[in-house]
């Protein structure tokens, strides 16, 4: 991730809708560069820490670009955007379509598990194994919590 729009891209994550578009509708990559940075400053107010948040958010995002890439940008999967927010599982179990990502030792705490379901259109035509997160309010909460980890600099002080 060189280019200022290969930093901006993935950021979708961490902004409102309307402020990612406004960032990717920037067209001058000096201009786009300085909008990330600034992005990353106002709320990582810390330049020591936002350094050392920046490395691990892009690092992550590069990883899930190697491990989940397919038809499409790994961190633009549902694999991806987990392993970005959430960083790597405990364990991972796989069973028939299903694969599910521990984020606790103990197993049956149904808040830290990530169920993904394989697509099921794999052909000669769509040879990829595409994986769909099965999203429930319970996610939805956990990730606005790990986005304001992310946003307050806390993401290296706590996790999950």
């Amino acid at each position: 991730l060189k280019s200022p729009e290969e930093l901006a891209r993935p950021l979708v994550y961490l902004m409102g809708r309307g402020d990612h578009e406004q960032l990717m509708s920037i067209d001058d990559s000096d201009s786009l560069k300085a909008a990330v940075d600034r992005f990353w400053l106002l709320n990582i107010r810390n330049k020591s820490d936002a350094k050392t948040i920046l490395r691990l958010y892009y690092e992550r995002v590069e990883e899930a670009n190697k491990r989940f890439s397919n038809f499409k940008e790994g961190w633009k999967t549902d694999r991806g955007l987990v392993f970005i927010l959430f960083g790597s599982p405990i364990s991972v179990q796989e069973i028939h379509d299903t694969e599910t990502w521990h984020y606790s030792y103990n197993r049956n705490n149904s808040r830290y598990n990530y169920e993904f379901k394989k697509n099921r259109f794999k052909s000669e035509f769509y040879p990829f194994d595409y994986y769909v997160l099965q999203r429930d309010a319970e996610y939805y909460n956990l990730q606005k919590q790990q986005v304001n980890l992310w946003l307050s600099g806390q993401i290296i002080y706590r996790k999950l």
